[in-house]
């Protein structure tokens, strides 16, 4: 049998650490990213099934952290983007950063 030629290997002697950082440059503030506990789509999700609930009749006690408050409101409806108090204040979806 013909005899073949060697191979060559390196000898690797350095940990190899590709992509072990990785950078996400889409949004200026990340405080924002840090504050949120819930994703605005889990904050979505909790709120359809607060409305969807079978004991959800008039208007429902919830405690609501926002970026601006925390406190407990009587919820007794639903907009697009924001949920509507008993008292008539508007809670923009966009600013709650936890429910329940």
């Amino acid at each position: 049998m013909k005899k073949l030629p060697d191979i060559f290997v390196n000898n690797i002697n350095k940990k190899i650490s590709h992509n072990d950082e990785v950078y996400y440059s889409y949004m200026d503030n990340t405080s924002e990213i840090e504050d949120n506990k819930y994703s605005i789509h889990d904050i979505q999700n909790k709120i359809d099934n607060i409305f969807k609930s079978k004991d959800f009749i008039y208007k429902k006690k919830l405690h609501i952290k926002t970026t601006y408050s925390e406190n407990d409101y009587f919820i007794i409806s639903r907009s697009y983007d924001y949920l509507l108090t008993i008292d008539g204040n508007r809670i923009m979806i966009k600013d709650i950063l936890e429910i329940y």
